[in-house]
């Protein structure tokens, strides 16, 4: 049986996925490999992973959304599932909106939370769970 679950920051999240600085990256990976470990990664630090991927690395958001839905389908890793399985394709889907954007319109619709109240015009007429405050 397992303990109780660990948590990693994005630091961890960004080595084991891009293996830019190998000494960090291997040490990333070795303890995520180790057994009997579930690791808790926060909606915070993969709305962090998104920002430097697309905002440091400069990659598509298609690129962002395959890499982070194959490291988080390991087993040892627990993450808010509800919420990102609907925001990926989300964000995928609708280039104009970050993606704290497409985390808070799923967030408001996943708990039944509607609308969404923005004076974001862009959000409002993209999201079916969001209106602008005029």
């Amino acid at each position: 049986m397992a303990a109780n679950p660990e948590s990693i920051d994005t630091n961890i999240v960004l080595r084991a996925i891009l293996n830019d600085v190998p000494k960090q990256s291997q040490k990333a990976r070795t303890l995520l490999a180790r057994p009997n470990t579930i690791f808790h990664i926060s909606d915070l630090t993969i709305t962090e992973t998104v920002f430097v991927l697309e905002k440091c690395y400069h990659l598509d958001r298609s690129i962002i959304t395959e890499i982070l839905s194959i490291f988080l389908s390991n087993p040892s890793i627990s993450y808010n599932i509800p919420l990102f399985s609907n925001v990926f394709p989300f964000y995928t889907e609708h280039p104009q909106l970050s993606f704290n954007d497409c985390c808070l319109a799923t967030y408001a619709a996943l708990n039944q939370a509607e609308p969404l109240w923005t004076f974001d015009r862009k959000l409002a007429t993209q999201s079916p769970t969001t209106k602008e405050l005029q």
